[in-house]
């Protein structure tokens, strides 16, 4: 089920022992990586590995990535929004946001307001549930990898805990950790910076923001994501939303990533507005 995972192991674990060469003998070389050798393909790892899903391939949302909490929200149309059960100050600034959004590119509007995603050429979190981009899951026994485009989470079920608060800054996509209950993926996510647009609309949420997911397949080509968000600062009550992502043809290609912030941007920022430079004539 996961022979194309061992073997990527298995190659990391040659280029390991490729640098152990540069920095000690060759007696060195082999101790370090027979060890290395040995945890990574260790009857009780490679057992462990067998009773995690298979979540390989090029996965893709299922619906509209226009909302967060419905599955086929219509995305840049006017009066289109989530229903985060905001405290009333959030909920006026999110009423507010929703127009300087919509006018985001019109040079004619005093303060329009640029998405998030357009500004970090990143989604961050919670935006990263529900993007029209591919998405792969690369499972093992210490950590999953979500690759979404440019962007990865690192959801850790190594046992660790979250860093201490000292040692933890908001980031783009947060701080993951995670177990397994059978074969359901339960993830907790904290310290996602501020700001950022939940999905085409400027939903957001303050850095008391706390993401638990539960992530599972629920038949041979679909995966299931039921997440709830909750923050003292914005919201009332948590917020629950449910996403699901379709397995792509076996054999798909990965889609070119996005091109943003060079020379071959067709939107760039310009004095706070997002533009459009149309492609030269031929």
């Amino acid at each position: 089920m996961h022979a194309n995972i061992v073997k990527q192991l298995g190659t990391k674990i040659g280029r390991a022992g490729l640098m152990a060469a540069v920095l000690c003998t060759a007696p060195c070389v082999l101790v370090e990586t027979a060890a290395a050798q040995t945890t990574a393909n260790s009857p009780a790892r490679l057992e462990a590995l067998s009773k995690l899903p298979d979540w390989s391939g090029l996965w893709r949302l299922k619906g509209s990535p226009g909302l967060l909490d419905v599955e086929n929200g219509r995305a840049f149309t006017p009066g289109s929004r989530d229903h985060p059960p905001y405290k009333p100050d959030w909920e006026a600034r999110y009423t507010a946001d929703l127009v300087r959004g919509e006018h985001q590119g019109d040079a004619g509007f005093p303060n329009p307001l640029v998405d998030s995603h357009t500004k970090f050429c990143a989604a961050g979190m919670p935006r990263l549930i529900g993007t029209p981009f591919d998405y792969e899951f690369i499972v093992t026994p210490e950590e999953t990898w979500i690759v979404v485009e440019k962007e990865t989470r690192h959801i850790y079920t190594d046992g660790r805990k979250f860093p201490q608060d000292d040692e933890l800054w908001p980031t783009l996509a947060g701080r993951s950790i995670g177990h397994w209950e059978n074969q359901t993926l339960v993830v907790e996510t904290l310290s996602v910076r501020s700001g950022l647009w939940a999905d085409t609309t400027p939903a957001t949420l303050s850095e008391q923001a706390r993401f638990t997911e539960r992530i599972r397949q629920i038949d041979a080509n679909t995966l299931e994501d039921q997440t709830t968000v909750t923050d003292p600062e914005a919201l009332t009550k948590p917020w629950t939303f449910v996403k699901h992502y379709t397995r792509m043809k076996a054999g798909t290609w990965a889609a070119e990533p996005e091109t943003c912030g060079g020379p071959e941007d067709r939107n760039p920022i310009v004095n706070g507005r997002v533009t459009v430079v149309l492609p030269p004539a031929k």
